[in-house]
């Protein structure tokens, strides 16, 4: 087998409508898949030299069945996003399928209308496990008890380019041997986050385009505390405030000075702001947690 995919549907479609729709999704017959219950009992009669595999189950909660699809050579099979898709509009389902970031939460919906967004899913235990979809980025209206935020945890873990601090590790240990604890450390993990919200705002917040203000929050502590690096007489604190004044300059260039004021509602402490580091005074141009 080439390939294999893990659909959830919200529906449990007509078993007689499975195996067309799967074909179709994946661009081959109705006869080269066969689909058969799990929990039917059918194994002696399958076919199981043909190029499709699907042995479906049935779950519980937001959730209707859970779909165990193989793909032999003879299939040139789509990507599962794409896949998904084609399933979705074909039987009329939300079809979720896993992400690649490590949360096992992190899921992938596709509408029958199109919309692919996030997905939050925790999955129970036992004979008919339930399904819960805590949580999607976009609304999407057959999961209508979703809530709808952008999930920090996946931002957390997307990629993105951090030369300064690259750089700066480089310079300061150049041989990698730093204490995991030590002073130069925690101020490469600070620079890091600090790096990573910056180049977020200069690329127009790219790539989901949306960021909570809580994240945004965090974010502005950690500057606090490279304030903090940067003023001590610690080792390496003369190149970390050389690499804390570039990203600095990024940061204005997509923020601007309100005097504290949005953040001074956001964070409940009204004036109170004006008396944190600059960087509390000022405000995105583009605010990614209004989108």
């Amino acid at each position: 087998m080439t390939a294999t995919y893990s659909f959830l549907t919200v529906h449990r479609p007509a078993p007689h409508a499975m195996a067309p729709a799967l074909a179709g999704a994946l661009g081959t017959r109705a006869e080269d898949v066969d689909a058969a219950d799990e929990d039917g009992g059918r194994t002696d009669d399958r076919n199981w030299d043909a190029p499709v595999l699907c042995t479906y189950r049935s779950v519980a909660g937001d959730l209707a069945l859970a779909w165990d699809v193989s793909v032999s050579d003879a299939v040139a099979p789509p990507a599962e996003a794409e896949a998904a898709l084609r399933l979705a509009a074909s039987l009329g389902t939300t079809v979720l399928y896993p992400a690649g970031e490590t949360p096992p939460s992190a899921y992938w919906a596709a509408g029958p209308d199109g919309t692919v967004t996030r997905a939050r899913l925790y999955e129970g235990e036992g004979d008919l496990p339930v399904h819960t979809v805590d949580a999607v980025e976009t609304p999407m209206e057959q999961l209508p008890a979703a809530r709808v935020e952008v999930f920090a945890e996946i931002l957390r873990e997307q990629h993105v380019e951090t030369p300064v601090t690259d750089a700066f590790a480089a310079e300061a240990v150049p041989h990698g041997d730093a204490s995991a604890t030590g002073a130069v450390n925690r101020a490469r993990e600070a620079l890091l986050l600090w790096e990573r919200l910056v180049r977020r705002i200069d690329a127009g917040w790219l790539p989901g385009g949306r960021y909570p203000f809580e994240l945004y929050a965090e974010d502005l502590r950690t500057r606090d505390r490279l304030g903090e690096l940067t003023e001590s007489a610690g080792p390496g604190s003369e190149l970390l405030a050389r690499a804390v004044a570039e990203l600095d300059e990024v940061f204005r260039r997509g923020t601007e000075d309100d005097a504290g004021a949005l953040l001074g509602r956001l964070t409940r402490s009204g004036a109170e702001v004006a008396h944190r580091g600059w960087w509390w005074h000022r405000r995105p141009v583009e605010l990614p947690w209004d989108r």
